[in-house]
C-alpha cells in the first residue's frame, strides 16, 4: 500500500485550513483515475461522474478523522468501491479482469483461492462483507478492531512476506499468492495460469500463510486467531483488497508505460496491469495514457501558437 506523499500531505493542511485551491488541486489529481475506474462498471457515464462526486463529498465529510495511514488514492478507492457496491446493493465486484474471463469458462474461485465456493453469497465482494455505515475516515480506522484479529499486524505481516519476494526476485510465487489472495482464483486455475503443479500452488499458500502466522506472533506476543481455512482466507483477501498491497504505484505504472522498468520488474507490472487485469491499476493506466494525449496535444498547440505569433504582433 502507498504511503501518504508530502504532496498530498501539503494539500491535505490546505484544505483542512479552508483553502479552495488545495482542495481543487486535489480533485484535479484523482478525479481521472477514480472516474476511469467507475466508468469501467458503470454503463452510463453520468452515473460514474455523480458516484465520483459524492465519493469526493464523503472523503471531505471525513476528513478529520483521517489518520493519515493510507495513501490519499487508496482512501478514496476505497470509498469509491464501497459505493459501487451500494450501487448494486452487495453484488460481487470483481476487481480483476482474469476473474471475468475465468467466470466465462464456467467458474471462479472463492475468496482466498482455494475453496470451491457454493455461489455468489460466499464469495461476495469484501466491501459488501464489510457493509454499515457511509464510509467515512473515522469507519476506515475502526477496521482494525473487526474480527477479533489485530489487522495492523496482519497487514505489516503481509507487507514482510510481500518485500522478502521482490527483495529475493521471488515474482513467480509473489504472483501466484497474488492470485490466490487478491484475484480470488482457485489453486488449479492458478496453477495453469503459472504453469506448474497444482500441489505446488497448494504449497507456496501454504507456506506464505506460515509466514504470516509467526510475523503475527513475533509482533503481538500471542499466535494470530486464524488458521488455513476458507474464513481466515476471505480475512486475508479482505486486508490485501482495501490496501492493495501488490498494486504498483503510479509513477511504476507510467515507467512501464515506457518500457524503462527492468526486465523482470516490466514482466511483472504487466502481468498485473493486463493478465490479471487489476482495475484500479487499469483505471491509473487510463488516466495516464489520456493525461499523455493532453499535453502531447498541448505541445502541438504552443508549437503551432508560436509559429503563428508574428501575426498578431504585426
Amino acid at each position: 500500500m502507498a504511503e501518504l506523499t508530502q504532496a498530498d500531505r501539503y494539500l491535505l493542511d490546505q484544505i483542512r485550513r479552508g483553502d479552495g485551491d488545495g482542495w481543487s488541486s486535489l480533485v484535479s489529481r484523482y478525479q481521472g483515475r477514480l472516474l476511469a475506474f467507475a466508468r469501467g462498471r458503470l454503463k452510463q457515464s453520468a452515473d460514474a461522474e455523480d458516484i465520483v462526486q459524492d465519493t469526493f463529498f464523503h472523503f471531505l465529510k471525513g476528513l478529520p478523522n483521517f489518520r493519515e495511514d493510507a495513501s490519499v488514492e487508496t482512501y478514496l478507492f476505497t470509498i469509491l468501491r464501497r459505493k459501487l457496491v451500494d450501487h448494486f446493493r452487495g453484488r460481487h465486484m470483481r476487481l480483476c479482469s482474469l476473474q471475468d474471463v475465468l467466470d466465462s469458462g464456467g467458474g471462479r474461485g472463492a475468496g482466498g483461492g482455494g475453496h470451491d465456493s457454493g455461489g455468489d453469497s460466499s464469495s461476495r465482494d469484501a466491501a459488501s462483507r464489510l457493509a454499515g455505515p457511509d464510509m467515512t475516515a473515522s469507519w476506515y480506522a475502526g477496521r482494525d478492531e473487526q474480527a477479533g484479529l489485530d489487522r495492523a499486524a496482519l497487514s505489516n505481516a503481509l507487507r514482510a512476506l510481500l518485500d522478502r519476494l521482490k527483495e529475493s526476485a521471488g515474482l513467480r510465487d509473489l504472483r501466484v499468492i497474488e492470485m490466490l489472495f487478491y484475484g480470488q482464483l482457485r489453486n488449479k486455475d492458478v496453477a495453469k495460469i503459472a504453469g506448474i503443479d497444482e500441489k505446488h500452488v497448494a504449497l507456496i499458500k501454504h507456506r506464505a500463510l506460515n509466514e504470516v502466522r509467526e510475523h503475527v506472533a513475533r509482533h503481538t506476543g500471542s499466535a494470530p486467531a486464524f488458521t488455513e481455512t476458507p474464513q481466515s482466507d476471505s480475512l486475508v483477501t479482505e486486508v490485501w483488497e482495501e490496501q492493495r498491497l501488490t498494486c504498483p504505484k503510479r509513477s511504476t505504472i507510467g515507467r512501464w508505460l515506457l518500457g524503462t522498468l527492468d526486465g523482470p520488474w516490466q514482466e511483472h507490472v504487466d502481468f498485473h496491469v493486463n493478465k490479471l487485469g487489476c482495475h484500479f491499476c487499469r483505471a491509473n493506466l487510463d488516466d495516464l495514457q489520456k493525461k499523455g494525449r493532453e499535453e502531447e496535444s498541448a505541445v502541438f498547440r504552443d508549437r503551432i501558437l508560436h509559429s503563428t505569433i508574428g501575426f498578431f504582433k504585426q
